[in-house]
């Protein structure tokens, strides 16, 4: 039975000893001399840290700037390829046109644009189509913008003739851009006709566009077909131009303007080099040559295939131009985004060694204080019974008013 009464007590007491401890676990932070809780001071400066969130602005920014980067060195790849494909189509265009320009040549004066219709120049245009063509993707700076407003700018000069003209698109930015980017007063009509651009431009592409604009102007809807891109200069510039596609002129069929372009490298840095093509000749035809089918039926399968070549042209001289464009971008991008991140990594730094500086300071006070107090002693007598922080803080200003 004692033994039962002695277990009972150990209990007791281990239980009242856990209680203890908690109460003054609870209540550890209030002031045992006042009996008020008193408030936990928080660290403004985090000890040899600074600023979490310009350093994680810092951090982003960087990885921008590489990313930018990336972007520019990529459309950089795609204007070679955008070469390379001017190149490859180049001796096709030049063996078409120049036995076009030997058939036109050996059938002078024979009523020949009676017979070919893309041939024929109307006595007054009075219905115009316009091509409008745009990229599919925007951060190439104004690429888009220019090319949009050039074809306000052309609608205006029609709608002043008393022509409303029908639109046709390539591009979803031209798709976007004609409803913000033209002038609110002009009018035209919108022809649902919408193409693609594509990242990899290919024939079958340029035949689509060529056989839409083709059966506009063959079926008598249009007396005229313009179209308005971003003409390649060089890699930081490119100018909106209007160019006549249909009809064509049995006489000076050929670009007088056309140029070829080869990006090279000088010192390291992508350079451009132009290059004028000659008109390609005209194809001798002997007199005593017997054609099998007529020959205004020859030229009118050859023209088409003439038109698709020059759309094909004109569409990989508008890619260029986007890619230009973007390369001009990503590159203005990238130096202000290394330029922000310098500006904000000097402002990390400052506010970081403030920090720093603070925390020495807040420290060197204190241990001067503590000096102090050891050798004068107690700082002055303990607080009584009833004082408080209040009371002491308003007994200190009263001292200090007094001067004592």
């Amino acid at each position: 039975m004692a033994v039962r009464r002695g277990s009972v007590g150990v209990t007791l007491a281990v239980g009242l000893v856990l209680f203890a401890a908690s109460c003054v676990w609870k209540h550890a932070e209030v002031d045992f001399v006042s009996a008020v809780q008193s408030k936990s001071r928080s660290v403004k400066v985090a000890r040899c840290a600074g600023d979490k969130a310009l350093k994680d602005r810092v951090t982003s920014i960087g990885k921008t700037s590489k990313l930018t980067d990336a972007m520019r060195l990529v459309a950089a790849a795609k204007v070679r390829a955008a070469q390379n494909g001017v190149a490859k189509s180049r001796p096709f265009s030049d063996e078409l046109l120049g036995m076009i320009k030997g058939l036109v040549k050996r059938l002078k004066g024979t009523g020949l644009e009676a017979d070919l219709p893309m041939l024929r120049v109307p006595e007054k245009v009075k219905e115009v189509g316009i091509l409008m063509m745009t990229a599919n993707r925007g951060l190439c700076g104004a690429y888009n913008t220019f090319v949009i407003k050039k074809t306000g700018a052309r609608i205006e000069d029609l709608n002043k003739q008393g022509i409303t003209p029908k639109l046709l698109i390539v591009g979803k930015k031209g798709l976007a851009g004609m409803k913000t980017r033209f002038p609110k007063d002009i009018k035209y009509n919108y022809t649902e006709e919408w193409f693609a651009m594509p990242d990899t431009i290919k024939a079958k592409d340029s035949a689509e566009i060529a056989e839409t604009l083709e059966n506009y102007f063959l079926s008598g809807e249009v007396d005229k077909i313009e179209i308005a891109y971003g003409k390649f200069i060089n890699l930081i510039s490119n100018e909106p131009t209007i160019r006549t596609l249909l009809p064509l002129s049995p006489t000076g069929i050929e670009d007088p303007e056309d140029e070829t372009f080869r990006l090279t490298t000088e010192s390291g840095k992508l350079k451009v080099e132009r290059e004028k093509q000659k008109a390609p000749k005209a194809k001798e035809i002997e007199a005593d040559v017997i054609f099998d089918q007529p020959p205004a039926v020859i030229l009118n399968s050859m023209l088409p295939l003439y038109l698709n070549s020059q759309i094909l042209s004109l569409m990989f001289d508008a890619q260029a131009s986007e890619l230009s464009s973007r390369m001009s971008a990503m590159k203005a991008a990238t130096d202000n985004a290394k330029e922000l991140q310098k500006k904000l990594l000097v402002l990390y730094n400052k506010k970081r060694q403030a920090a720093i500086t603070a925390e020495i300071c807040e420290q060197s006070a204190a241990a001067t204080a503590l000096e102090s107090a050891d050798v004068k002693g107690k700082a002055g007598p303990a607080l009584g019974v009833v004082d408080n922080e209040k009371s002491v803080a308003e007994d200190f200003m009263k001292e200090l008013d007094s001067g004592d």
